[in-house]
C-alpha cells in the first residue's frame, strides 16, 4: 500500500471510529432509559450513569485512535478503512459495562433482574461471537485481540464490583482481584509509554486466572439458587482460587521483565 493509501485509509478509519463510538453511546443510553423509565429509577441513577458512561466511552475513543495502525489484517498487514464487524462487536460489550454496571446496582432495589440477565447472557455471547467472525473472515487484527483482552479484564472488575456489593465475596478477594487486574493494567501502561506499542499475548496462568475467577462466581451464584452450600465448600474454592491467582500475578511479572528486556514480544 502506498503512502497516499494509507494516509486515506486512516482517514476513513478515523471517520468510521467516531461514527462507531458516537453511536455506541447513544445505544447505551438507549439501553439504561429502556430499563430506568419502566423501572422507575431514571432520576435516581441517570446523572451518575450518564457522566460515567460519557467519561467512559472518551477513553475508549482516545484507545481506538491511539492504536489506529494496529486496525490492520494480520494475515495481509492492510489497514482496514473502517472498523471491521468483530472489532464492532468486541467494542459493543466494552461499551455496555457501565450500564451494566448501574443497572446491576439498581437491580437490587428494583425489580429488572430477569430482563437484566438477558442483557448478561448477550455480554457473553459476544465474547464468543467476535472471535468466531474474524476467524471466519479472516480479519483478526491486534487491536481486536487487546479490545478482546481488555473486555475480559474489565468484565471481572464490574463482576467481582457486583459480586461484593452484594456480599458474596469477601473484601480481601475482591482486593486480590483488583490487584491482579490493577498489576496488568499498569504493567500495559509502562509499556506503552517506553516502547509505545504492546504486542497482546496470552499465557496459560492468565486463562487460568481469569477462568478460576468465574468458577468463584458461579459457585457463588449456585449457592445462592441452592439456598447455600456445605460447609467450608465455598472458602475452601475462594483459597484455591486465591493461589491461582496469585501465580498468575508472579507469571505476569516474570512477562513483564521479560519485555522490558526486549526477550520477549507482548504482555
Amino acid at each position: 500500500m502506498s503512502e497516499s493509501q494509507n494516509t486515506h485509509s486512516k482517514q476513513l478509519l478515523r471517520a468510521s471510529i467516531d461514527r462507531t463510538v458516537f453511536a455506541y453511546i447513544v445505544i447505551q443510553h438507549g439501553l439504561f432509559c429502556s430499563f430506568a423509565l419502566p423501572g422507575g429509577f431514571f432520576n435516581h441513577f441517570y446523572p451518575a450513569f450518564a457522566i460515567t458512561s460519557l467519561a467512559f466511552h472518551a477513553l475508549l475513543y482516545s484507545l481506538l485512535r491511539f492504536f489506529i495502525d494496529d486496525f490492520r489484517n494480520e494475515a495481509t498487514g492492510l489497514l482496514f478503512p473502517s472498523m471491521n464487524m468483530a472489532n464492532r462487536i468486541t467494542l459493543m460489550r466494552i461499551s455496555t459495562l457501565p450500564t451494566l454496571f448501574f443497572l446491576v446496582v439498581a437491580a437490587r432495589s428494583y425489580r429488572i433482574r430477569y430482563p437484566l440477565l438477558v442483557l448478561v447472557v448477550f455480554i457473553f455471547i459476544t465474547d464468543f461471537l467476535d472471535g468466531y467472525v474474524s476467524r471466519k473472515a479472516n480479519q483478526v487484527t491486534k487491536v481486536g485481540r487487546m479490545m478482546d483482552s481488555a473486555s475480559d479484564y474489565s468484565l471481572l472488575i464490574v463482576l467481582t464490583l457486583v459480586f461484593r456489593y452484594y456480599t458474596l465475596i469477601p473484601t480481601w478477594f475482591l482486593l486480590l482481584v483488583l490487584a491482579r487486574l490493577g498489576i496488568q493494567i499498569a504493567f500495559m501502561a509502562i509499556l506503552i509509554a517506553i516502547k509505545k506499542r504492546i504486542e497482546p499475548r496470552t499465557t496459560f496462568l492468565g486463562k487460568a486466572a481469569v477462568a478460576s475467577i468465574m468458577v468463584v462466581y458461579s459457585v457463588e451464584v449456585l449457592g445462592l439458587i441452592a439456598g447455600g452450600l456445605p460447609g467450608g465448600l465455598k472458602s475452601a474454592v475462594e483459597w484455591i482460587v486465591a493461589g491461582v491467582i496469585l501465580a498468575s500475578i508472579g507469571d505476569k511479572v516474570a512477562s513483564f521483565a521479560s519485555c522490558l528486556g526486549d526477550r520477549g514480544k507482548g504482555l
